[in-house]
């Protein structure tokens, strides 16, 4: 049943990087949207930039060609961030008991890039198998909505790229 999305090729309009050709299959779907953007219910991850290997990816709206939010693997900043997935979480985005899924972060980039910080309260987790996602929200103080992912030596505003 599943094989008609797999390969169904569509064309997909963005504002930042003009009209991508995709499968139906790199679709992510959010039955619940995000947080602030409840309508949004399908993204697709694109590399920061295809020629260089980033840590960051963007999550481009399939339905508003101008919204893309930069994202981050949290666990490359901060190794022993703390996700719990409760079985019930689990089925918001039909993952088996020990299937792997994505954590991804939304990223804040200022125009001093050194100063970005991402969103640790709000993680999103994605089943790349069902490509389905859903953005949780920790109820544990333990971290920040903007956390910083440089360390501070490397935030001086007099900062300039060695």
């Amino acid at each position: 049943p599943n094989d008609e999305r797999q390969n169904q090729k569509m064309k997909l309009e963005t504002t930042r990087f003009g009209n991508l050709d995709i499968e139906e299959k790199q679709i992510i779907e959010f039955s619940d949207g995000l947080y602030g953007f409840e309508k949004e219910t399908r993204f697709i991850l694109l590399p920061f930039n295809p020629n260089v290997e980033s840590p960051m990816e963007w999550m481009q709206s399939a339905l508003s060609p101008h919204l893309a939010f930069v994202i981050t693997d949290p666990y490359l900043y901060v190794p022993d961030y703390k996700l719990k997935l409760l079985e019930e979480d689990k089925k918001r985005v039909a993952l088996e008991t020990e299937e792997e899924f994505l954590t991804r972060s939304i990223v804040t980039i200022p125009e001093n890039y050194t100063e970005m910080t991402a969103n640790l309260v709000a993680p999103i987790v994605i089943n790349p198998q069902k490509g389905m996602g859903k953005q949780f929200v920790l109820t544990s103080m333990e971290y920040d909505t903007r956390h910083y992912l440089l360390p501070e030596e490397m935030r001086t505003p007099t900062a300039t790229p060695h």
